[in-house]
Parts: C-alpha cells; sequence; structure tokens
C-alpha cells in the first residue's frame, strides 16, 4: 500500500503594523513566535508547513476567514500537482501547549475525517479525503470557529480534541502571553518541550506599555480566594465544562458559574445576534453598576468581557467590538488607553472594586482559568 503524503498545513503569522509599544503589537510579536515554534513541530513530526500571511481588513470591513483560507489553501494543493490529501489550517498562537502526541493526532485524520482542537470553536482543522468538497464548504465559512461545523454539514466525520489538555489554549492578547509566561513557570503543569527558547525568551523580555512585565494581574488575590473555604469565585462567560470540573474539583471554595454564549462565533444562523444578561442589565444601570453588582456576588470575579462586547455590539464579528488595543489594555486595568466609553467605565470601576476582577477572553476562562488554579496551589 502506498505510504500517504504528509499533509499540508497552513500556519497563520499575523499582520505587521501595529503602533511599536501597544499592546496590539506585544501580542502580535508573541504570535509570530509562536507561529515560527509551532511550525518547527509541526515539521519535526512530519507535516509540510506553509506560512499563512493574516491581512488587515480595511476600516469597517468585516475579514471573511473563508474566502481567505480556502484561496490560499487551493493554491497550495494546485502547486503539489494532486500529491496532497490532507490539508489542514492553524492559527498562530493556537496549540502552543499541546504536547506532541496530541498534535500527531491532529495531523492524522482518516480519509472523510476533520479533525479539530475544538470542535464547537476551532483554532485548528486538519481535513483529510475530498479536498475539493471540504474548500468548497470552508469557503462560506465566516470565520475559523465555524469550520469543523461546517465540514460536518456536508459529510465529513469529526473528531474533536477539545478534552485533550491544553488544546483549548490559544494566543489572541497579551494576556493570553502572559497566561503563557505563567504556564512556563509551574512545573508538571504543561509539556515544557513545547515552547522554544526564543518564546521563552520572549514572554520573559517583553514589557507593558507601563513597563510592568506580563503578570496576569491579581494573581495572588485569585489564588487566596481559590484556596479559601469560606471563600466564593464568581466566573462568567464561554467557560468549557472541562474547567467548570476542574474549578468544582481543584478549588476550596464556592464557585459560582454564569455560562453564556458557548461557541457564540460558528453560531449555525450567521444572522443570530450574540445575547447576554450582563450585558442586558448593563444596559438597564451602568457599566459601573454592572461591576458593583458582580462584586457583590463573590470574592473575586473572572470575566469573559468578550461576550459583553458581542452583545454590546450586537455581532459576534471583533471587528465591530472595541479595537483590540482598547480590548488588551482593559485586561490589565489600563483605562488610560480605552476610548470606548462603556468599556472604559467598566475597567475603571473593576479598577476600583473592592474585590479583584480580571478580564480576558476566551483562553482566560477555559485553560487561562486551569493555570490559576495550578498557580494557586503552588503559591503564587
Amino acid at each position: 500500500m502506498p505510504e500517504r503524503p504528509a499533509p499540508l498545513i497552513l500556519v497563520t503569522t499575523p499582520p505587521e503594523g501595529q503602533p511599536f509599544g501597544s499592546h496590539a503589537a506585544i501580542a502580535a510579536d508573541g504570535q509570530r513566535l509562536l507561529a515560527g515554534s509551532l511550525s518547527h513541530r509541526l515539521g519535526r513530526l512530519g507535516a509540510a508547513v506553509a506560512p499563512l500571511p493574516a491581512t488587515a481588513s480595511a476600516v469597517g470591513e468585516a475579514f471573511h476567514w473563508g474566502r481567505w483560507f480556502t484561496a490560499a489553501a487551493r493554491t497550495a494543493v494546485a502547486g503539489a500537482d494532486g500529491r496532497i490529501d490532507t490539508i489542514g489550517y492553524v492559527g498562530g498562537g493556537a496549540l502552543c501547549l499541546l504536547a506532541d502526541d496530541a498534535l500527531v493526532s491532529l495531523l492524522s485524520p482518516i480519509p472523510g475525517e476533520v479533525v479539530a482542537n475544538n470542535r464547537f470553536s476551532a483554532d485548528a482543522v486538519v481535513i483529510a479525503g475530498d479536498l475539493d468538497r471540504a474548500l468548497e464548504a470552508l469557503e462560506a465559512c465566516e470565520t475559523d470557529n465555524a469550520a469543523a461545523r461546517r465540514l460536518n454539514d456536508v459529510g465529513f466525520a469529526w473528531r474533536d480534541l477539545g478534552v485533550t489538555p491544553w488544546s483549548r489554549f490559544d494566543v489572541d492578547t497579551t494576556l493570553d502571553l502572559a497566561l503563557l509566561r505563567l504556564a512556563t513557570r509551574l512545573p508538571g503543569t504543561v509539556s515544557r518541550a513545547a515552547l522554544d527558547a526564543s518564546v521563552r525568551g520572549y514572554l520573559e523580555m517583553a514589557r507593558l506599555p507601563g513597563g510592568g512585565a506580563l503578570e496576569v494581574p491579581h494573581l495572588a488575590r485569585l489564588g487566596e480566594v481559590m484556596r479559601d473555604r469560606r471563600a466564593e469565585l464568581v466566573v462568567a462567560g464561554r467557560v468549557p465544562l472541562s474547567t467548570w470540573q476542574t474549578l468544582e474539583t481543584e478549588t476550596a471554595c464556592r464557585v459560582r458559574f454564569l455560562v453564556e454564549e458557548r461557541g457564540m462565533r460558528s453560531a449555525r444562523d450567521p444572522g443570530s445576534q450574540p445575547r447576554s444578561i450582563f450585558a442586558a442589565l448593563m444596559a438597564r444601570s451602568s457599566p459601573a453598576e454592572l461591576i458593583d453588582e458582580l462584586s457583590r456576588l463573590g470574592d473575586a470575579v473572572v470575566l469573559d468581557t468578550r461576550v459583553l462586547m458581542a452583545a454590546v455590539a450586537g455581532s459576534s464579528d471583533a471587528s465591530s467590538w472595541p479595537p483590540e488595543e482598547e480590548r488588551f489594555a482593559s485586561d490589565f486595568g489600563d483605562h488610560a488607553r480605552v476610548a470606548t466609553p462603556w468599556l472604559r467605565e467598566l475597567t475603571q470601576a473593576a479598577n476600583n472594586a473592592p474585590v479583584p476582577i480580571l478580564f480576558g477572553g476566551h483562553a482566560l476562562v477555559s485553560d487561562g482559568l486551569r493555570l490559576i488554579v495550578a498557580a494557586a496551589w503552588q503559591g503564587w
């Protein structure tokens, strides 16, 4: 039986042009290093790897992932003269903590199968079999998150690596880089071989716009709450079941979960608008009053603010949200860099809250929280 050709994996690299010293530039530089590190790992494991340069959308123009990816994928397939039967996509900041055996599993779909790091919100997908049919289906996907679902809809079987440790961790923001730096400092928590020296060096060297290191805000105070049987932790947003289970079994405190809009970027109905009980409460009162109410619910709060942003904008498309510099700055409480009035007020109120309140995105409320739990028991 002839040997199958190596899978071809397209790895995203972020666009250039972020202002020097900004949160966005720090995140993009980190993603570029991670994309290079992941490309080397994939090559070492037997894949053929090609860079997939991201392009910045024009102001007010939504980025369409499917048209961008399939154009590059078809060019790559045509250049291989039909010798490819497996093709994949990986976001540049994805899979950076995934162990090699899980990467091998991702690279090994059987014909007619798609393997994804999270079938309901994919950052990485690898497809084998009828690539023309696969690319035709993917061309209609507005975001990568819906890719595995769309392929399943047209007949591909799917295999989900979502329960594999660290499969959901994806670096999109400066806070995600701070969580990644934390991961490198926790013995036995993650596969240390997953990150090369250039990435580790950057995580230690990088400085936030205010001059601080890449430190997770409120880490020590969050740890105190997690270790306290009398305390209560509030976690709100797109919290996956695996993280829920970790918090229920690995913390001493009580945990209050408020789960909203899981899979909001891979909804079947492209016209559906994200909805949030917190955004509704904020609209009826104010961002400061929302923070006040959350502060009353527990002794610490971890809030996925991207759900709020999507609900306020009426769209899961990040181009409709506050600019990325403002989103990233808000995660660190840097309200001076936030111009959007409601987000600035929310950030200032969180800074002044009587309990620690940590903002972030999906990486925070999924594998990021698992890292914070591990740090809590190691005395950080």
